[in-house]
């Protein structure tokens, strides 16, 4: 009987963690779509990703640090830090979310750091299912740091 008590009560946690992560990429999703066209709804939706998200923070997910990442780096529903975005971004990198590098890239080129940035740019630029996040980046910028 305690065997399936503790079963049940970590499928109610992890879908618990489901639940809440699921809401807050779908607020986080719209937020990114809305960023551009509607920047008052979008700040809208990334402070509602954010609130999700700060309750999965202890969670290892290289998801979750992503999306904190990108906030912080772009100053979406929180206020922009570089250094929290760098953090966040390392540690997605850590749990293996390759992606990433496209982003610690961006991060390092709006830092002055070309030499950091160029070395993640040749990691996702040689890896052709990552290299599609790199897209935003500007010719010239990939120019200078190739």
């Amino acid at each position: 009987m305690n065997k399936f008590i503790i079963l049940l009560s970590t499928l109610v946690i992890l879908n618990a963690f489901d639940f809440t992560f699921t809401k807050a990429f779908m607020e986080f999703n719209k937020g990114t779509k809305l960023e551009k066209t509607n920047p008052k709804n979008a700040e809208k939706h990334f402070k509602k990703a954010f609130q999700l998200i700060k309750e999965l923070k202890n969670k290892d997910s290289s998801q979750v640090y992503y999306m904190l990442g990108r906030m912080y780096c772009n100053g979406w529903g929180v206020k922009k830090n570089y250094k929290l975005a760098e953090e966040y971004f390392l540690r997605a990198l850590k749990l293996g979310n390759k992606r990433v590098h496209c982003c610690i890239a961006r991060l390092y080129i709006r830092e002055g750091k070309p030499d950091l940035a160029k070395e993640h740019l040749q990691y996702a630029l040689s890896h052709k299912e990552i290299a599609n996040y790199c897209n935003d980046i500007d010719q010239q910028t990939l120019k200078e740091i190739k």
